[in-house]
């Protein structure tokens, strides 16, 4: 189990990693398992890859982006892991209250970390990390998304890039191979081809007929006469799996 300290103040990060190393320590003893901790202190290099962390601490008093920044970010990301936002200087309670945001993986810890916190908050990444959702990382040109199976509705060739279409009338345009990255979907059953050019989500399909399907967002996608019987049978697969 992976977890990230991003902290500008290097003493607080510094003692952050020393309480979380003490925990890997004991997590070990008890369960067997091993904490890596990663330590970064800009946003920069810490927002490369959170979602390979399965819980992040964060703190950021200093610079032009903040803690509140960040977890803003994170959030349009898509990313559902723990954020735990350590509380100093910033009042990161009131200012998400204030911004009405609404996450069921928001936490708060008020500094100094107390160990008897540190080890609920572990314990409740630990555990929420063994249930962990699948996502597929969706690399865009000016952001990143991190999507669940059930969030994406359909992968279409445009061009020179692929375009994403997901719940929420929201859309990327992602660069890749349409093979290469059905390929990464098979961590979701419910993705199949229809074409060369065209991957779907069966749960999304509102409509199916002659030569293409309809659908929930009101997407019409052409069917290559190969590809006839994909959505039928990926259906049948997914009847399967949850009998």
């Amino acid at each position: 189990m992976y977890l990230a300290v991003c902290d500008d103040n290097i003493a607080d990060r510094k003692q952050t990693e020393r309480l979380l190393s003490r925990q890997s320590d004991r997590v070990f003893k008890d369960f067997g398992e091993r904490i890596y901790i990663d330590s970064y202190g800009n946003e920069d290099a810490f927002m490369s890859h959170p979602q390979m962390y399965a819980g992040l601490f964060i703190d950021m008093v200093s610079g032009d982006i903040n803690g509140f920044d960040i977890v803003r970010l994170l959030l349009k990301m898509g990313i559902d892991q723990p954020i735990i936002m350590c509380v100093s200087s910033l009042d990161y309670r009131k200012m998400i209250s204030d911004a009405a945001i609404e996450a069921d993986n928001l936490y708060f810890l008020d500094k100094p970390l107390k160990v008897a916190e540190l080890t609920e908050m572990v314990e409740l990444i630990r555990k929420k990390n063994s249930v962990t959702i699948p996502s597929l990382e969706l690399r865009g040109k000016d952001e990143t998304i991190y999507a669940h199976g059930d969030e994406i509705i359909c992968f279409r060739k445009q061009k020179s890039e692929i375009e994403v279409s997901l719940t929420d009338n929201r859309t990327i345009g992602i660069i890749g191979d349409l093979f290469n990255i059905y390929d990464q979907c098979r961590i979701f059953p419910q993705i199949c081809p229809v074409s060369d050019y065209a991957l779907v989500n069966v749960d999304h399909v509102s409509k199916t007929s002659f030569g293409k399907v309809t659908m929930d967002n009101g997407l019409v996608i052409p069917v290559a006469f190969a590809y006839r019987s994909y959505i039928q049978k990926t259906r049948e697969n997914l009847a399967k799996t949850k009998q």
